[in-house]
């Protein structure tokens, strides 16, 4: 029986297609099935919540309601992307919204 599909990279990334979690690999590049990955109920809801935020700003021209709103939800996205990388320590994880490129794992947790 064929082991079922794991991905090796993710990037925690606000998108339109999908729950703000995208596959890495080449092979597989996209919006990424939260409910294939094991994660608690609970960090699901909040990376949905988090992009969620990201979907309504289109109504905006994709404009925060504030300077502080913004940095919020970049912080917010950033802790989401510490959270995953300890759920699933396996898989390298990185984050989009802001200027450090380097995986989770190799940054200090905010």
């Amino acid at each position: 029986m064929d082991e079922p599909y794991r991905p090796f990279a993710l990037r925690v990334m606000a998108d339109h297609l999908g729950d703000g979690l995208w596959d890495s690999d080449p092979d597989h590049r996209g919006p990424a099935e939260l409910d294939d990955l094991g994660l608690s109920a609970e960090l699901v809801a909040r990376l949905r919540a988090w992009n969620g935020q990201f979907q309504r700003t289109a109504l905006t021209e994709f404009e925060f309601p504030s300077a502080e709103a913004e940095r919020r939800w970049v912080s917010d996205g950033l802790h989401l992307a510490f959270d995953l990388q300890n759920a699933l320590p396996d898989i390298e994880v990185s984050y989009a919204h802001d200027d450090d490129h380097r995986p989770m794992r190799d940054r200090r947790g905010p």
